[in-house]
This record gives structure tokens, C-alpha cells and sequence, in this order.
């Protein structure tokens, strides 16, 4: 069902999972979207795809809400493809415990019920598997073998699989070569006219989304080591972008875009870097990387709230992406309230075993606040104009590095 914002939902859909809107029955659209998707998988197997001479696969191995609902807690569900110019897996031993993960080789990208063991699914840069292969095109870069179009038979799979598995609520992180696999499965956010590849360079960034630039700054030096990494090619139509810069093309082009963007689909999320973790990077970067775990994680349960957000008639103004260990010190910020009216203070996070408290202070001093093991809201029925100060008591979390978000909407015109 297509919205006015641009979003395509499921033909079920009452409300539009990106702005909240009702949807009204278009059987129209709807044709239009199937058809539109058939011609995009039709255009993806003439996408050429870049193999590695080290691409190999190792054997599968097993995999050991909405608001306010209590849900019996339970250990995150992550699966890394193998790595190659990226390796995720590094990253998230880092993290800590709380973070396991199993190793799954891209062969699982085929079959959407092994997807569904996981709650992330980390695709990383790299190659594919020789059998996925069809006709050879040319030379490619980095000292691949070569570049060639998929299987017809290989792409018709991938795309059910990997829109089956976001459909259904699981993320999808995908990271820079990899790219061309989001051609295959999702066509219909993908911009042909920016797909361009860049040379070796360091681009400064524009951080675009406000919570990241609380955590980095408003500019971030990235390092691209190695040629032919792919942009975040994607359409402006319900995709997100948090990072934009202007690079260097490998045909000598400087070309300004997106290089961290996300988009929803139906119940789950895609999110796509062209940064990714290799050799050694700076603090900074390692921050972001570390955000972009983060917001692989906790992607469902924000759209969750983002959209039961929407239907009661608040828009969301602001958004912060935290995290806390045992012990940690409060964190506490502020938000400048320019309007009187509703406000809502939303804490969204798993039911995996936390306890947060939040406390709000309004300018007047009066404090609001309440504690829960899943995501739950403070209102404010009428929030006077000036700084609210908020604060994020950890009473208990299972790991160290429990990601939250702490989303705070202001009501609109509409919904007073």
C-alpha cells in the first residue's frame, strides 16, 4: 500500500509504517508496486558484481514488542557473513558478552526461514560464491577476479529471501561491495543515477542526524583505504540519511551524497554503510562504527515506537541513540521545548533482561518519572516552553553496552 510520504507498505497495512498516515485500499498503487519491483529485480541481474580471489564459506552454524508489553527477556540474535574487507565480527567481540554472534556464510542469504534465527544479520564487504555467478563482464578492482552478472535463478532467490526476513521484523546491515545485492533484493529504493563508485581518498562528512552529531560533531573525517567502495545510491523517498559527503568517483567525478543511510520495509529495517571496519581506525571512527551496531539493534523496537508515536498524533522532534552498562553513571541531557502543549518522553528498548529508570524535569522543577524493563513512555499533558532536562538511570542491565533510544514527539496541530 503506497502512502503520500513516499513509503510502500504491505497490502495489509492500516497505517503507514514510516509517517503513521491511515491507508486508504489502492489497488492501483498497489499493481504499481508489484510490477515496479518485478522490473527492478529484471534491471538488478544486469548489475555487475565484484568477486575476491579469498572469497570462501564456512558450514552454517546454530544460532543459540510493542510498547509497554512485558515480554520474557531473551539474549540477543546476531549472524556475521564471513569476513573480508570488513570484519564485524572483531568489532562486536569488543562490545562484550552481551554481544554474540554467530559466523554464517552467505549461502544463508537464500533462505529466509535460516534468516529468521537472527535478530541482525550483519552483511559484510566483500565477495560472493563462484556458483552465484553468470556471465563474465570485465576487470573489476582490489584484485578481484573479475566482474560478472548474477545467476538469474540466484538473484530471483536472494530477493524473496532478504525482503521476506526485513518484512518480518529483522534488520539488515549491509556494508559498502554488498551494495549490490540491496540492487537485487530492494530495486525500489535504489537511485541508478548515483550509483557511483569512489576512489581512495578521506572524505569529511556532514553528520545529518541530530543524535549522531550529539555523539561525533557536526563533520567526521572517513578514510576509504581501498577503491571502488559504493555510496549510499539510494532514493530520498523514505530513506534516512545520517552521514553525506562529497567524494572523489574512480572516473575522476566529485560528487556529493549519502554514506550512512537506513530505510524501513514493512516491519523490519535495512541499514547501509560504505564506511566499514578494516585495518585501523581512529577513535572516531571506531565510535561510529560502534553507533552503527547500535542502531542495528535497537532498529525495530524504534520504528516500533516511531510508529505508535505517529498514530497518537505526536510528531517525533527529537532522537538520541544511548547505551549503558551496570554501574554507569546517569546519563542526563536536554531538550528545548519552543511550543506549549503535549510532550512524550519515550525510553524504546528490548525486553532483554533491563531495568531503566527515567526522570524528566521541566523548567519549573517539577520531576516526572518511572522505571520499566521494556520500552515505556513519560507524557507531559502540557509541557510549558523551555529546557526539559531528562536523565537515564540504569537500575539494572544485562550487558555491558545495552544500546536504548530515548525519542521524545511533540504533539502536532493535528492531533490537539
Amino acid at each position: 500500500m503506497h502512502c503520500r510520504c513516499g513509503t510502500d507498505n504491505p497490502p495489509t497495512a492500516a497505517y503507514c509504517n514510516r509517517c503513521g498516515r491511515s491507508l486508504a485500499a489502492r489497488d492501483g498503487a498497489r499493481l504499481a508496486r508489484d510490477v515496479g519491483v518485478a522490473a527492478g529485480l529484471l534491471a538488478a541481474l544486469a548489475v555487475v558484481y565484484l568477486v575476491d580471489r579469498t572469497a570462501a564459506s564456512k558450514p552454517l552454524e546454530s544460532a543459540p514488542a510493542s510498547v509497554g508489553q512485558h515480554v520474557e527477556a531473551r539474549p540477543l540474535r546476531l549472524a556475521v557473513t564471513p569476513p573480508e574487507y570488513d570484519d564485524m565480527g572483531k568489532l562486536l567481540a569488543t562490545l562484550g558478552a552481551g554481544y554474540p554472534f554467530v559466523e554464517t556464510p552467505l549461502e544463508t542469504l537464500l533462505e529466509a526461514e535460516s534468516l529468521r534465527r537472527y535478530d541482525v544479520v550483519f552483511l559484510t564487504c566483500g565477495g560472493v560464491p563462484p556458483a552465484w555467478l553468470g556471465r563474465r563482464t570485465g576487470d573489476a578492482q582490489r584484485g578481484a577476479v573479475g566482474a560478472y552478472r548474477p545467476q538469474p535463478r540466484v538473484a530471483m532467490r536472494l530477493q524473496r529471501a532478504l525482503r521476506d526476513y526485513v518484512a518480518g521484523g529483522g534488520t539488515l546491515y549491509v556494508s559498502d561491495w554488498q551494495f549490490q545485492l540491496l540492487e537485487i533484493a530492494f530495486p525500489e529504493f535504489v537511485d541508478a543515477s548515483r550509483r557511483f563508485q569512489g576512489d581512495v581518498q578521506t572524505v569529511r562528512a556532514d553528520v545529518v542526524d541530530p543524535g549522531l552529531a550529539r555523539r561525533l560533531g557536526p563533520t567526521i573525517e572517513l578514510r576509504f583505504e581501498r577503491p571502488a567502495w559504493f555510496p549510499a545510491a539510494f532514493r530520498d523517498a523514505g530513506v534516512t540519511t545520517y552521514l553525506a559527503g562529497t567524494y572523489r568517483t574512480l572516473d575522476d567525478r566529485q560528487l556529493r551524497g549519502a554514506l550512512l543511510a537506513s530505510f524501513p520495509f514493512e516491519n523490519g529495517t535495512v541499514v547501509f554503510t560504505s564506511f566499514h571496519n578494516e585495518t585501523q581506525n581512529s577513535a572516531v571512527e571506531t565510535e561510529l562504527l560502534r553507533y552503527l551496531v547500535f542502531t542495528a539493534i535497537t532498529a525495530r523496537e524504534d520504528a516500533q515506537v516511531r510508529r505508535t508515536m505517529v498514530r497518537g498524533g505526536f510528531s517525533p522532534a527529537e532522537r538520541n541513540l544511548l547505551s549503558a552498562s551496570q554501574d554507569a553513571a546517569p546519563l542526563t541531557q536536554e531538550f528545548v521545548c519552543r511550543t506549549r502543549g503535549p510532550l512524550r518522553f519515550v525510553l524504546g528498548f528490548e525486553p532483554q533482561g533491563a531495568r531503566l529508570r527515567l526522570t524528566v524535569v521541566g523548567p519549573d522543577g517539577a520531576t516526572r518519572e518511572q522505571s520499566g524493563d521494556t520500552t515505556f513512555a513519560v507524557e507531559i499533558p502540557e509541557a510549558a516552553v523551555g529546557a526539559w532536562r531528562y536523565t537515564v538511570t540504569p537500575e539494572h542491565v544485562p550487558f555491558a553496552n545495552f544500546p536504548f533510544t530515548l525519542t521524545i514527539g511533540e504533539k502536532d496541530a493535528a492531533g490537539r
